[in-house]
């Protein structure tokens, strides 16, 4: 009897409140789902060097160097660094660059195969920021595509360690650093993956200054 009323109500009266409402939160939220995809499969587009008049409806992706012959003192810098002692040391790109694909812990061919596989982080420095650039592969049973995540900022102070603050993530051409929280979820998941040794650590977490300036970054113990 009470199904056969609420039949004949919704038949006289139409849908309830709720469900309206439940109705369109949900639309709402597949339209969100399928325009973040959307966009995050979106390419974008690699230049060597940002264009003078950037075409404001495309997303640029400029890879950082990594010119041996520009990064030859990475080996030297590393070892003032995990020393003791004041230093102050300056870091261009290409010698960033170098650094981190000469102590990659793991090699590619021992990381786990995922639906999102990340290949090798690019750093690039510029305009005092840091540009964290890492391409991606997704790929499913009959379906695989790369997209790009890059984020750039600066480094601040957390307690005793510095730590790298992205002010932009872009993911795609999704603008992630708009969403609240992804864009520092994505880059601490993507830094986490990376392991570091131990002497490294130290020597990071005892620094005193760390800052990006121009086209370098400058690492300062007192």
């Amino acid at each position: 009897m009470a199904k056969t009323q609420k039949k004949l109500d919704r038949e006289l009266y139409g849908p309830s409140l709720f469900e309206v409402t439940f109705g369109a939160l949900l639309s709402i939220a597949l339209g969100g789902i399928l325009a973040t995809g959307y966009l995050i499969a979106q390419p974008v587009e690699s230049v060597r060097a940002l264009p003078r008049e950037p075409d404001p409806d495309k997303v640029y992706y400029v890879k950082g160097s990594a010119r041996s012959s520009l990064g030859g003192q990475w080996l030297r810098k590393k070892q003032l660094l995990t020393e003791e002692g004041s230093i102050q040391l300056e870091l261009n790109e290409d010698e960033l660059n170098t650094w981190h694909s000469s102590s990659k812990a793991k090699s590619d061919s021992e990381e786990t195969p995922g639906i999102i596989s990340a290949q090798e982080i690019n750093f690039r420095i510029s305009d005092d920021a840091l540009q964290v650039g890492v391409p991606c592969d997704f790929s499913v049973p009959g379906f695989a595509k790369s997209f790009v995540v890059q984020a750039r900022g600066e480094f601040l102070s957390d307690g005793d360690r510095f730590n790298f603050e992205p002010k932009e993530v872009m993911i795609g051409q999704l603008a992630a650093h708009k969403l609240p929280l992804v864009g520092t979820f994505i880059m601490n998941r993507i830094f986490s993956a990376q392991e570091i040794p131990h002497d490294m650590e130290d020597a990071w977490d005892s620094l005193d200054e760390v800052k990006v300036q121009g086209d370098k970054i400058l690492l300062v113990r007192r």
